[in-house]
């Protein structure tokens, strides 16, 4: 027995060194196979990981990067009696609402706008540990009892005031008094904290913390407001659904809890916009990613199978033999499974190992384990898979005589019956993605695992199309080759039509390399060029800067500063511009203005979007704000009125200059009456950088009242001596008609009045419309609107319908010329708008964070500054990009790998030929140049199929999805494709280089073996 058991174990360590040894001499095969599945676990995993943590990268990047007002909700509601019941209120719903989501409260209650006596406002804070944390005291004492108060730096420079001054509030029946106990700072002044509650908020002179009881004495009222900030640390890209559901319905939820607030909440800040827009781009990236991947999968299938059949082909008589002592398919296969089980382990583990590592470094730490065993384990299962089923269709065949396509007669790679049904299954997935989009139901809540597929599944029907024309093509090509004299021609046609089952692989490989990375290339370009027009769009510029003001100018001093901007180095136009709401009819919409002329250089971004040249020319109203020119070296402006009154008296005590400045913007300047006789003289200093005068305001008095009033002005500048007056500046009522230039008339007048005097040629003010606000209101272009906003209500004309207007991503919106507006509201109203922001255009050799750095150190720090670098949608769909280059990548190297399996087992196969065309008289160089024919030609004509495969996809899906993955450009935008050429040229030439090395080594290689002249047939 135990001789037996000996011979037993004897064979069994027999049996494993004979498999060991089986797998030794095919060392070679074995290592590129598992060069190959490095490769693939490598990209997998790195595009997995794209997938699963870049999102969150992303979402944390954005919540940290942002501004407050972008990432934070404030809530606010008047006040109640009990300050502290309330604040305890509010947190413990908010808490319920945001349970397990990673948010922040800050919470301050505030009186806004409280008049200081002396002149100026103040912001009323109320004094708490949670204030007193959020800021540096640094002067004095912090507030602890009634009647003192700390003043921010900003209120104690504007009112002269130190530690110990005391200061008056205006109270609603008696001036309340404060000592100053101290003087701070924000220890973070962007802070999500401080939103609504800034330095200047509202155009106080700042904020001054004083005790509860004294804001209430000096104020109307108190306000609670409630700054609700995600976490930038702990927020993840799975919370987003549940974080924007949150946001959305928490003002309404307070409203509803009458111990929260005794008024509505109201909600400041786009936070909620916000995580709809990451929620959209989460969405978009999941949309992308799967295309490179499912390309990837099926050319690492192709590739994995040609290197089994390499492997089976070397084998084959091996496997004949065993076969014929009685070994088993399933033995075979078993032992084939072993094999492949370790090559793929062993290289999944490198390249997987790789590029958790690359993944660490650049994107972040795996967050679940899908993400990194998903990837290798799918790896190593198609890698056994493809190897075991491979030799079982060998083994099964080894025994059989050889059939058409071993002895080189197959003409058919691929069934006609498969190639439809690849149709079929990519015209569905095409249907779904035109007519639903990528996401479910055309939403943005979740991918549609139909629809996202639709690139990859037209592509690979696309490479089985271009199989199952090979065989026909390779025979028509050897028909006519055939016509031809010698063999220099028609020998490699012949040899590829009779071999198409050995070039199979290549080609299919070849189509879909070139397919995707012509789809990358078209995604990439059309994806960059289109989020760089619309952000350029979207922002009004390279750069801009909101200010955080609104109203009108009180001043010379109220100026966007746009003039000291235009000096900034890179800077080569600059624009003050307003951006506010209104409505037109029923409808909600943007009012953007700025200075239409600077357009085509504050935006070059393609026609397609936007015309800005002819959107020009249509809003522009010439001379709109020419008024006129000031004496150069003048430092003040004279104007004489003479007023006359048929009954009662009636004097001219005062007057307004409105001036213009270099950028376009007006300040009105207040002007001293001379005492005199009549007619009165009024004196108005001209500050630095006003240029023109284009209005003129004349107050009148009448204290006993007057009849039959009359107005004359003189002394004006060159050029004004034309103005009429607008009697509807100061009310459609008004007390004066026009009385021929610069004259004006009143019937009567008690107390007193102003007449406006501005230059002729009043009309419609033009206004461009969107389409979206044109279909709701049925606008044509020439048809009167009017529109009401902050800015003023406007009577205008529609001169332009486009899909989108400059400054703004709203879908309803209006914009006019600033120039044009500013001169329509000095016709119809008492006073203007300030500018609430200015755009910049810079330079192709002006980097745009740079100038915008330059920006932020002139404007301050309560100015918000961006540029139109479109970071918000780059670092989510970033990935999106790279995951489709590396795709491409994968398939050139797996192409290459199939090309290079193909040549070995051509060199194997054909090695007799060599010696008969030697006999025949081709020398080792003909057939050379006869066998890279063969591989040239075939790659050529795959590469062109692949060309065109790319090009149809981009064409039907790479607008779709450069559009959905821009979020923050307006719905109604059009998208153009484009191509990265820079990429595209980069990824022919690497993958025409490595073909080329390819087939040169096939060259040498045959001329290897026609120099061998001890080689015979029948030794082998």
């Amino acid at each position: 027995m135990r001789a037996r058991e000996g011979r037993a174990g004897a064979g069994a360590r027999r049996q494993r060194s004979f498999w060991l040894q089986r797998s030794r001499a095919q060392r070679g095969t074995l290592v590129a196979t598992g060069l190959v599945i490095v490769v693939v676990a490598a990209l997998a995993s790195v595009m997995s990981g794209l997938a699963f943590r870049s999102p969150t990268a992303a979402v944390r990047a954005t919540l940290a990067d942002e501004p407050a007002a972008v990432t934070s909700l404030a809530l606010e509601s008047s006040a109640l009696s009990d300050l502290t019941a309330q604040d305890a209120e509010v947190r413990r719903v908010l808490a319920h609402r945001f349970e397990r989501l990673p948010v922040s409260v800050a919470g301050a209650f505030s009186a806004p706008q409280v008049p200081v006596v002396g002149g100026g406002t103040a912001l009323l804070l109320v004094a708490g540990d949670d204030l007193h944390s959020r800021v540096v005291v640094s002067g004095g004492r912090w507030p602890d009892a009634s009647g003192q108060a700390a003043v921010d730096e900003a209120f104690a420079r504007a009112h002269s005031l130190r530690v110990g001054d005391r200061l008056q509030l205006q109270g609603g029946s008696a001036p309340v008094p404060v000592e100053v106990t101290g003087l701070w700072r924000p220890t973070d002044p962007s802070a999500p904290a401080w939103l609504g509650l800034t330095d200047g908020q509202a155009g106080t002179d700042g904020r001054v913390v004083v005790d509860a009881a004294t804001a209430s004495a000096a104020s109307d009222g108190l306000t609670g407001s409630w700054v609700v900030t995600p976490d930038a640390r702990r927020a993840t890209a799975a919370q987003l659904p549940r974080l924007h559901h949150a946001l959305a319905g928490a003002a309404g939820e307070l409203s509803g809890d009458s111990t929260a607030g005794s008024s509505p909440f109201s909600a400041e800040g786009d936070a909620t916009a916000t995580v709809a827009a990451m929620q959209r781009s989460v969405v978009a990236l999941h949309a992308v990613i799967p295309v490179p991947l499912a390309v990837l999968a099926a050319c690492s299938a192709i590739a994995l199978v040609l290197l089994a059949q390499l492997l089976a082909g070397a084998r084959r008589v091996e496997t004949r033999l065993l076969r014929s002592r009685g070994v088993t398919i399933p033995t075979l296969a078993g032992a084939t499974a072993v094999e492949s089980g370790i090559v793929a382990v062993l290289a999944t583990i490198v390249g997987t190992a790789a590029a958790q590592v690359v993944l660490l470094v650049t994107v972040a730490p795996p967050s679940q384990a899908l993400d990194m065993l998903l990837p290798p384990l799918l790896t190593v299962a198609m890698a056994v898979l493809a190897s075991t089923l491979t030799v079982v269709f060998s083994a099964r065949a080894a025994s059989d005589s050889p059939g058409a396509v071993e002895a080189g007669r197959g003409r058919v790679v691929v069934s006609g019956g498969l190639t439809v049904l690849a149709v079929i299954a990519a015209a569905v997935t095409l249907w779904r993605f035109v007519a639903f989009g990528p996401a479910v139901g055309g939403g943005s809540d979740a991918v549609d695992p139909t629809g996202v597929v639709a690139p990859a599944a037209v592509l690979c029907a696309i490479a089985l199309i271009g199989l199952l024309l090979f065989g026909p093509v390779s025979a028509a090509v050897e028909r006519v080759a055939g016509r031809g004299r010698g063999v220099a021609g028609v020998l490699p046609a012949r040899q590829v039509g009779r071999g198409v089952a050995l070039f199979a692989g290549p080609v299919a490989l070849i189509v879909l390399a070139v397919g995707s990375l012509t789809f990358a290339a078209g995604y990439a370009g059309t994806f960059t060029g289109f989020l760089r027009d619309s952000a350029l769009l979207v922002n009004g510029a390279a750069v801009r800067t909101d200010l955080g003001v609104s109203g009108s100018p009180h001043g010379p001093a109220d100026t966007s500063g746009a003039a000291s901007l235009a000096t900034v180095p890179g800077v080569t136009a600059v624009s003050p511009a307003i951006v506010d709401d209104g409505t037109v009819g029923d409808s909600d919409i943007a009012v953007v203005a700025a200075n239409a002329g600077e357009l085509s250089t504050l935006l070059p971004i393609g026609g397609y979007l936007l015309d800005t040249g002819d959107l020009s020319r249509r809003l522009q109203v010439k001379g709109a704000l020419a008024g006129a020119e000031l004496p150069a070296g003048s430092h003040t402006l004279t104007a004489h009125a003479a007023v006359t009154a048929g009954v009662g008296d009636a004097v001219a005590a005062g007057g307004t200059a409105w001036l213009a400045t270099s950028t376009g913007e007006v300040v009105p300047v207040t002007g001293t009456v001379v005492p005199s006789a009549a007619p009165a003289t009024i004196t108005f200093p001209l500050p630095a950088g006003a240029t023109r005068l284009v209005a003129l305001d004349v107050a009148l008095e009448a204290p006993d009242g007057a009849v039959d009033l009359g107005l004359r002005v003189a002394g004006l500048p060159r050029g004004a001596g034309s103005w009429v007056s607008a009697p509807a500046a100061f009310g459609s009522s008004g007390a004066f008609r026009d009385d021929g230039p610069l004259g004006a008339r009143g019937a009567s007048l008690t107390g007193d009045a102003s007449v406006r005097f501005v230059p002729r040629g009043a009309s419609a003010l033009p206004l461009a419309v969107t389409t979206a606000l044109a279909q709701d209101n049925a606008l044509q272009v020439g048809q009167r609107i009017e529109v009401r906003s902050a800015v003023g209500d406007l009577q205008g004309r529609v001169a332009a319908i486009v899909p989108a207007l400059p400054g703004t991503s709203a879908e309803r919106a209006v914009f006019a010329d600033l120039p044009a507006l500013t001169a329509e509201l000095l016709r119809s109203s008492a006073s203007v708008s300030r500018a609430s922001s200015v755009w910049l255009a810079t330079d192709g050799a002006a980097d745009a964070g740079t100038v915008a750095d330059a920006v932020r150190a002139k404007v301050g720090p309560d100015a918000s500054v961006s540029t139109a670098s479109g970071a918000f949608v780059a670092r989510f769909l970033g990935g999106a990009v790279i995951s489709t280059w590396l795709g491409a990548a994968g398939c050139a190297l797996l192409a290459v790998a199939a090309v290079v399996a193909a040549i070995t087992a051509a060199l194997r196969r054909r090695r007799g030929e060599v010696v008969v065309l030697r006999a025949v008289g081709l020398s080792g160089r003909q057939q050379a140049w006869a066998r890279r024919l063969e591989v040239i030609g075939v790659a050529c004509a795959a590469g062109v199929f692949g060309l065109l495969g790319g090009v149809v996809v981009v064409l039907l899906v790479g607008n779709t999805l450069a559009r959905l993955s821009v979020v923050t450009a307006p719905p109604t935008l059009s998208v153009q494709g484009r191509v990265d050429p820079v990429g595209m040229t980069l990824g022919v030439v690497a993958l025409v280089a490595a073909l080329a090395v390819a087939v040169w080594g096939y060259g040498a290689g045959v001329r290897r073996q026609a120099a061998d002249t001890a080689y015979r047939e029948e030794t082998r």
